[in-house]
């Protein structure tokens, strides 16, 4: 008897780690919408290493929407992606994602992976924070200002000037007055700013992973929109030394590299 329990609790530990299943979403970053994922190439590693395309889900009228069939609880390891208004202010987005998650959650009825890219990340670690409405045991950000962008504050600065005044004449307005208070939410951390609330905020015990930009030896193309500190959430108050992180290279957009790179992290 003890030799059939000692065997059947090593084939329960040596089964595939597909028969868990998976649920992952992915939130896009700034300027860039769900289906951002399939065109850089991120999307279609996942599917190689036999992860199943869930849909985009779109904000509607009716609320959530995604016009593939619904993928129930099951062995499959699923992504979805979704789209958010990139340009509105961090805590609405947060507010619409939480609106595709309860969706999602509905109908895999399992905890969920959260996977965002630049200010996407920001997105999703508000969300967690401030309207956990469905389980979550893993965060992984991709390139995210946790710290603030630079470029946040160059363009935020650039709204109230001649230059936004001469931007929206010339017909370039769309690239800066909309999105002011996205750039303000963005803006570099320091006491005062919405940063800066959100990184003293207490965090949800779960896995979280700082997917870094490391160019070296290729200082030429390093990430211009956020500086590497900035990427790294054990650099975040509330956060120290509870990330793991991950170094790929490659400028700021999402890439192959960051395919393969979640791949390997989601298969641990």
């Amino acid at each position: 008897m003890l030799r059939f329990w000692l065997l059947l609790t090593l084939s329960v530990l040596c089964l595939p780690s597909t028969l868990f299943a998976k649920t992952l979403v992915l939130v896009h970053g700034f300027q860039s919408n769900g289906m951002s994922w399939r065109m850089s190439g991120v999307t279609p590693v996942l599917q190689q290493v036999g992860w199943r395309d869930g849909g985009n889900f779109l904000l509607t009228s009716m609320g959530s929407y995604n016009p593939m069939p619904h993928l129930g609880a099951g062995a499959e390891n699923v992504f979805y992606t979704v789209d958010l208004p990139s340009r509105a202010p961090v805590a609405l987005q947060a507010s619409l994602l939480d609106t595709h998650l309860q969706q999602i959650y509905q109908h895999r009825q399992e905890s969920l992976v959260l996977v965002g890219h630049s200010a996407g990340g920001v997105v999703a670690r508000h969300w967690l924070v401030t309207t956990p409405s469905v389980p979550v045991d893993t965060l992984i950000t991709i390139a995210t200002p946790h710290l603030g962008s630079l470029l946040a504050n160059i363009a935020e600065r650039t709204t109230d000037s001649m230059l936004g005044t001469m931007a929206d004449k010339t017909g370039l307005g769309k690239w800066t007055k909309d999105a002011e208070n996205v750039y303000r939410d963005l803006r570099r951390e320091k006491p005062g700013r919405f940063l800066y609330w959100l990184n003293h905020q207490p965090h949800p015990p779960l896995r979280y992973v700082s997917i870094v930009r490391d160019n070296q030896p290729r200082p030429d193309q390093f990430d211009v929109a956020v500086p590497r500190y900035s990427q790294n959430m054990n650099n975040v108050f509330a956060l120290h030394g509870v990330s793991e992180v991950v170094a790929v290279k490659g400028e700021h957009f999402t890439g192959v590299a960051d395919g393969y790179a979640l791949a390997r992290l989601l298969a641990q």
